[in-house]
């Protein structure tokens, strides 16, 4: 693909996602700044901070946009679906978290919700990628943040697609699951809390290990929740798993080179 239409390609999906998220991109309600609270902007420091302190000033501040970007795709999403108090938090060193005062009341915003967190990032990777060829010669510097924040944004957003509980892509397929068997809302999430148990025991991985207890202290709220929430019909169940494997594949395609430089 040409240059050109690379770049045209990247800002088309820029404004698809931005349409699919319309009514939900500019903060709402009292004390939120664009998707974060004011008593979040001490964690939002530490965050950058932490982050540049032990990845360096150019991934640091990759990381930090990319989960600024995948939290406000949460945020956005909570909005969209009716919830106007929304809001994120970063949190040093672990990510962030997007945050209302209720939960969704059906199963399909729920994963619309999930869904959009990782798939907001599908836009500026690919926006970033294509902007490479205008600045390789003119901007070294700028170039080099272009391919390390599309890359990272691409490795992160795909890790948090992962069926693992309580990632992104865990919620979504014991959303998916629970459509065709009930109690598997329940089972599955219980299952894949205890492979990334394992995982993080056999890695011996401390930042899947807090994953995993974080997922722990869920599991006991996951099949209330979803008794409360009207439950995702099978055909909608089936098109939220193609978009589940969709995005996470196009996420692979961009975040792939950073995923096997340090595996």
């Amino acid at each position: 693909m040409s240059p050109p239409m690379a770049l045209l390609c990247a800002l088309a999906i820029c404004a698809g996602l931005g349409w699919a998220l319309r009514g939900g991109l500019s903060g709402q309600g009292r004390g939120t700044l664009v998707g974060m609270d004011l008593q979040g902007a001490l964690f939002a420091a530490l965050s950058i901070g932490a982050a540049v302190w032990f990845f360096g000033p150019m991934f640091g501040l990759a990381i930090i946009l990319a989960v600024v970007i995948h939290e406000f795709g949460h945020v956005a999403a909570y909005r969209v679906a009716g919830h106007p108090d929304a809001r994120f938090r970063l949190i040093p060193l672990v990510g962030g978290v997007a945050i209302s005062d209720r939960i969704p009341d059906s199963q399909v915003k729920d994963f619309f919700i999930t869904l959009m967190g990782p798939a907001i990032g599908i836009g500026p990777m690919l926006l970033a990628f294509a902007m490479v060829p205008y600045t390789v010669h003119s901007a070294p510097i700028l170039t080099e943040f272009l391919l390390v924040f599309a890359s990272v944004t691409g490795a992160l957003n795909f890790f948090n697609m992962l069926p693992f509980w309580p990632l992104d892509g865990g919620r979504m397929l014991s959303v998916i699951a629970g459509s065709f068997w009930p109690p598997l809302a329940v089972i599955l999430p219980a299952i894949m809390c205890g492979l990334l148990v394992t995982a993080a025991i056999a890695l011996q991985s401390l930042l899947l290990f807090i994953f995993a207890v974080i997922g722990a202290q869920g599991l006991m709220r996951a099949g209330e929740i979803s008794r409360m929430q009207t439950p995702i019909s099978k055909p909608h169940a089936v098109l939220a798993l193609a978009a589940y494997l969709a995005v996470a594949g196009t996420l692979l395609f961009g975040g792939i080179g950073f995923l096997l430089r340090f595996l």
